[in-house]
């Protein structure tokens, strides 16, 4: 498939997606014969079904068959109630010319990639650089990887890739914290293909998806940390990119995909939608079902087997024997990558620097993923530094620090570092990246923050990806800001999150000129939609009848208060756990009313704090204290409301009124919070 073929395929797919959709939610009919039969009119001809079939499947039209093309196109449109002119036609029209071009320059494309056998430098691929010992010659100087001690998944690696040269198409994908050796365990595994097989590397996921056509047979994809390419947070490119590898399954191969995940966005791309993050598209939901894909999870540690083979092999290996004797607790890996040096690296840092890695590390933990610019790094850094700090700093504070930041941690890339050597732009080190997903208790920018992003963030995109983080946590004023920068910047899909949040807030007048203003007929059809909706669920919530009784209890439930009536604690909370594990509802609420019980508040606190698949568990919480002190109350659902738990923000409203502050909780779900946590004024 050419490139140009590749562009008409996917505008064919995703406008067919779209239509069947729509007549989906009609109750219509959208199948093949129905597609050619309204098409065949439009064209005065006849279109058959079979002929629709291969163009979805990928197959180019012939040059005969354009105007046939054309009427599916534009029935299509009928179809999905999208405008169809002159111009439309003439863009699809070159698509197709495009598709249909004689390919009898094709026998001549170069595969793309290297033989596996030219391959001799590990850190191209992203292999961690080891940590540089002081003490190492000069000589020494450049990164050498250390010797190399096998562990169970890499057994289970080189069977997959047996698999593979055994004409068997597979994904692996390793599955893992930051540093436990997932890429490393790879490029071990690549000596076990044969010589005549390539590898190919692409840099990011446009690289990908222009070259996935000309990938030939015997060939490595090499798909290193695969959150870059499949990103659940760009929920378009995710499909895109999903569908695009499932394809590459599914062709004569034999094709080996390589690929590491952390283990939070393992966990992302395998759930479904929720209310805390955009959901990952399903193709990336069925790419990682499909019998192919082989999943392994890496430990973060050695056990003591593998750590008495470390040992052995540390004799010979200097940079092996420093990391044995200084790992905590089996983390050898993490120890070899300068983890600890990174970590004392930002401890140490002086003000300037730390504001920089602070800003850096929130302006990745709120969403915003593309490369930082200076002037993006220096606005955010500078809310962290009081009027104090910043009239004892120097003049060059910001260029002192990024050099800093910049400076590699023997060997290691520092904290804050450039993209490439003669880049301009920054980027946050792989293991800060890891950690700003799970700092926990980490206090929420303030306002100046949120003005440096919505100002100078990369792209619009990632202005909506920190417009959504904000909304969650009740900070309206700043999501609305964000999406209207996005908008106006002309990205289309700021408009939809922007309307839906006004129209939500009551801000009817604004939501309605939002829509308008976006120029779009299904953003101002959707809103009319959200409005009538609204009244709907108000008028049915009204109309429901107050519960008699309480619910009977479900047999698990009986189990685990039968056994916690004859005090035996542990038991119950063995039968509660058990039944979380088997995704049994009624399990978590026992759990988390048996550590209430026993006094285990702490943990208590963070299930309820943390667990959005049952988001109404913090509620559940709440009601149990009741008669705790209110600012004890008041900060356990603060700490949800920072953390973007869905419902933190409805109970600190509830809180608000039982405690008799009814004029902030109606400011709170009129105008949300500031920055800095207090109720909005007017905005």
């Amino acid at each position: 498939m050419t490139a140009s073929t590749s562009v008409f395929h996917q505008q064919f797919e995703s406008l067919h997606d779209r239509a069947v959709e729509k007549r989906k939610r009609q109750a219509k009919v959208s199948s093949k014969r129905e597609l050619a039969d309204a098409a065949s009119k439009i064209m005065g001809g006849t279109i058959h079904n079979q002929l629709v079939g291969k163009w979805l499947k990928g197959v180019a039209p012939s040059p005969a068959k354009s105007d046939a093309v054309v009427a599916v196109v534009q029935t299509l449109f009928r179809w999905a109630e999208e405008p169809w002119n002159h111009s439309r036609e003439r863009c699809w029209r070159n698509w197709i010319e495009g598709a249909t071009q004689p390919r009898a320059e094709s026998a001549v494309v170069k595969a793309v990639g290297k033989l596996i056998t030219e391959l001799d430098n590990p850190f191209e691929l992203g292999v961690r650089p080891p940590v540089v010992l002081s003490r190492m010659p000069s000589d020494d100087a450049q990164p050498q990887l250390t010797t190399y001690v096998p562990r169970q998944h890499d057994e289970q690696l080189r069977s997959a890739v047996t698999d593979a040269s055994s004409d068997r198409n597979r994904l692996v994908l390793l599955i893992g914290e930051v540093s436990t050796g997932k890429t490393r365990a790879l490029w071990e595994a690549l000596p076990h293909l044969p010589a005549d097989w390539r590898l190919w590397h692409p840099i990011d996921a446009d690289e990908l998806l222009k070259g996935l056509d000309t990938v030939s047979p015997r060939t490595v994809v090499w798909l290193n940390d695969a959150h870059l390419y499949l990103d659940p947070r760009d929920g378009q490119n995710c499909k895109q990119v999903a569908v695009g590898l499932h394809k590459l399954l599914r062709r004569q191969g034999p094709f080996l995909l390589l690929a590491t995940l952390w283990t939070v966005y393992a966990h992302q791309l395998a759930q479904p939608a929720t209310t805390t993050s955009l959901a990952p598209h399903p193709h990336a939901g069925a790419l990682l079902e499909d019998s192919r894909v082989v999943r392994i999870p890496v430990p973060p540690a050695f056990n003591e087997q593998q750590l008495q083979a470390v040992r052995a092999a540390s004799k010979t290996d200097r940079l092996l024997r420093h990391a044995f004797e200084r790992a905590e607790n089996g983390r050898v890996g993490q120890t070899i990558g300068g983890i600890p040096v990174l970590i004392e690296r930002c401890d140490q840092a002086p003000d300037g620097a730390r504001a920089v890695i602070d800003a850096a590390v929130d302006l990745y933990r709120y969403g915003h993923r593309r490369d930082l610019s200076p002037e993006l790094l220096k606005s955010a850094a500078t809310s962290y530094l009081g009027a104090g700090q910043l009239a004892m700093l120097p003049r060059r504070w910001f260029e002192e620090a990024l050099e800093y930041t910049t400076e590699p941690c023997r060997g290691v890339p520092g904290p804050v570092h450039r993209t490439h050597p003669d880049a301009t732009t920054y980027r946050l080190v792989h293991f800060l990246q890891h950690l700003a997903l799970w700092l926990p208790e980490r206090d929420l920018p303030g306002t100046d923050f949120w003005t440096a992003v919505t100002t100078h963030a990369a792209t619009p995109a990632d202005r909506v990806e920190l417009g959504r983080e904000t909304e969650l946590r009740g900070r309206y004023r700043h999501a609305v800001a964000l999406y209207e920068a996005a908008a106006q910047a002309g990205y289309d899909d700021a408009w939809r999150p922007l309307v839906e949040l006004r129209e939500i807030l009551g801000h009817k007048a604004e939501a309605r000129a939002a829509a308008r203003r976006s120029g779009n007929p299904d953003i101002i059809r959707e809103h009319d939609e959200l409005r009538a909706l609204f009244k709907t669920g108000i008028a049915w919530a009204e109309g429901l009848p107050a519960p008699a009784f309480p619910p009977a209890l479900s047999r698990l439930q009986e189990e685990i208060r039968h056994e916690e009536a004859q005090g035996d604690l542990n038991a119950a909370l063995e039968l509660a756990s058990i039944g979380m594990r088997q995704g049994e509802v009624e399990a978590h609420e026992e759990y988390l009313r048996l550590l209430e019980a026993t006094g285990a508040h702490d943990r208590a606190s963070s299930i309820a704090v943390n667990d959005y698949s049952l988001p109404y568990l913090l509620g559940e919480l709440v009601a149990m204290r009741s008669g705790q002190d209110p600012e004890s109350l008041e900060k356990l659902i603060r700490r949800a409301v920072d953390g973007g738990h869905p419902n933190a923000l409805s109970e600190l409203a509830t809180h608000w009124r039982r405690i008799g502050r009814h004029d902030d909780a109606d400011a709170v779900c009129r105008f949300g919070l500031t920055a800095e946590g207090v109720p909005a004024a007017a905005w």
